[in-house]
């Protein structure tokens, strides 16, 4: 458990977590709150009963955020304060390095890795997508690829802005509303957190021939009808971009 900087990629893990609000004890002009998550049946009778509340009883209005609100109007820069979270996303990115590492021996032979090709990397990058601290990208690039850090960072920061979660009807609808033929994942596409990257969308002209093999730890390609049934939720990479 911890208190992390707000930012959008913590809205949408507490989202996708079932949380719909955050309150605070700080007052509404307080310019840097501490937010706790928590979830209410019904957000537009608990906004009014707080309200209520509040003008009974005379209290100085508390800060409020509701989530969907803040994901659809608000700008990253505009989001202040600390959020506290379960952490678990430390725990599973060691996990994951361990076993990616025994299948890829990157620790052993970095050589072999580039920047496009680096587990290490995509693990890392993942980590700062999910948790909105992208300290750890940042030294990881200057360490292991200086050239790379400005359009690294750069994409992460356009990523962060674009990514969204979905549950499996509503991304099945967006796979079909874009025509999405391919779809490419960062890490393992079984793992509930691989951020799905469109490859490709249909064309008239267009073919795109799918290995199907997901013994590979990164960079998987699958169709959206062979994916729907693999997740709960969906990380996807929303900008679009028709490849011919």
């Amino acid at each position: 458990m911890q208190f992390a900087t707000l930012t959008r990629s913590i809205l949408l893990d507490l989202q996708s977590k079932g949380y719909n609000i955050l309150t605070s004890k700080n007052r509404i002009d307080d310019e840097n709150p501490t937010w706790y998550p928590i979830s209410v049946p019904n957000v537009w009778d608990y906004l009014l009963q707080l309200d209520g509340k509040t003008k009974v009883m005379s209290f100085q209005e508390p800060a409020v955020l509701v989530i969907e609100d803040a994901l659809l109007n608000v700008e990253d820069e505009q989001l202040d304060g600390e959020v506290f979270i379960e952490d678990d996303h430390y725990l599973r990115l060691n996990q994951r390095l361990h076993i990616y590492n025994q299948y890829y021996q990157f620790v052993a032979n970095p050589e072999v890795y580039d920047f496009s090709f680096d587990p290490q990397r995509l693990i890392i990058r993942n980590y700062a997508l999910h948790t909105g601290d992208h300290s750890m990208y940042l030294d990881y690039l200057q360490l292991h690829y200086p050239e790379h850090v400005a359009v690294g960072m750069k994409d992460l920061e356009s990523l962060t802005r674009s990514l969204i979660c979905l549950d499996s009807t509503q991304a099945h609808n967006w796979f079909m509303m874009h025509k999405v033929a391919v779809i490419e994942s960062d890490i393992w596409v079984c793992d509930e957190d691989a951020i799905l990257k469109v490859l490709a969308v249909q064309g008239d002209d267009y073919r795109w021939n799918i290995s199907g093999d997901t013994e590979q730890l990164i960079y998987n390609r699958i169709a959206p009808q062979d994916l729907l049934p693999m997740h709960d939720l969906f990380w996807i990479d929303s900008r679009v971009r028709k490849e011919i």
